[in-house]
């Protein structure tokens, strides 16, 4: 339970993280309307803009419909069928995060009857086709299903590409000491290169600082130290040190 738990906030974390790298397109073109759309919340017009990007052949417009349409947002519910939709066409472009999204639907269980299996296969295209993020949830898939040794060497395969949340679950993995020998010194390392870009999707990182603060695990404890790191990502809006704050 506490397992499954566990694998459910990961996939909110990591939607949240989809939506927050998207690439920069080139000024002036039909893609940088849609993702000033997006930007302002109106997704609505970002969709029509999109679709009018993908008509005229501009990379990567297909995945934005399909990460819009799998996440849904204000005034926008999600709509799996068309997210899948959209998924498919931006493999039949090419396009890496295409790959990801249907993983994603297929783990979930979002529009399709949950797939673990089928979910795994489009992450290992994801992966040999270059996505850094692939690992992560290949990881996520491991970790489901106990083999905890595994989820941390894909987490460390993401970790080393730049992925910020499979950084912080690496940190993890040395803190706990599951699937790895313990390491807080390890620990502190991933934890802090996860912090550094010092937004929400790092702030899990500056949770896992102050866990190692909090409790004196490889550093000198230090309650100040990790009240403020616990404010600082509450402040970004990070639950886990809402309620680390609340104690």
């Amino acid at each position: 339970m506490i397992r499954s738990l566990f694998f459910c906030l990961c996939l909110l974390i990591s939607l949240v993280g989809a939506a927050q790298a998207q690439r920069m397109p080139p000024e002036g073109s039909i893609m940088a309307e849609a993702k000033a759309a997006t930007d302002a919340g109106n997704l609505a017009g970002a969709i029509a803009l999109y679709e009018k990007a993908y008509a005229g052949n501009e990379p990567n417009a297909a995945e934005q419909l399909a990460r819009i349409y799998l996440e849904g947002g204000e005034g926008l519910a999600a709509d799996y069928d068309a997210a899948r939709e959209w998924a498919e066409r931006s493999v039949d472009a090419g396009e890496t995060r295409g790959l990801l999204y249907l993983g994603k639907i297929w783990m979930e269980g979002l529009g399709v009857s949950a797939d673990l299996d089928k979910a795994l296969g489009y992450f290992q295209q994801a992966d040999k086709a270059g996505d850094m993020k692939a690992a992560r949830y290949i990881g996520l898939i491991a970790l489901e299903r106990g083999d905890d040794a595994a989820a941390v060497q894909w987490f460390a395969k993401a970790a080393e590409a730049g992925d910020i949340t499979s950084q912080y679950y690496l940190g993890r993995a040395y803190q706990t000491g599951k699937g790895v020998a313990q390491n807080f010194a390890a620990a502190f390392r991933w934890y802090g290169i996860a912090a550094s870009r010092g937004d929400l999707i790092a702030s899990d990182g500056m949770v896992g600082l102050a866990s190692l603060y909090e409790k004196g695990e490889g550093v000198p404890a230090d309650q100040a130290k990790a009240r403020a790191l616990y404010e600082k990502a509450a402040a970004l809006g990070n639950t886990a040190a809402k309620a680390a704050l609340a104690k």
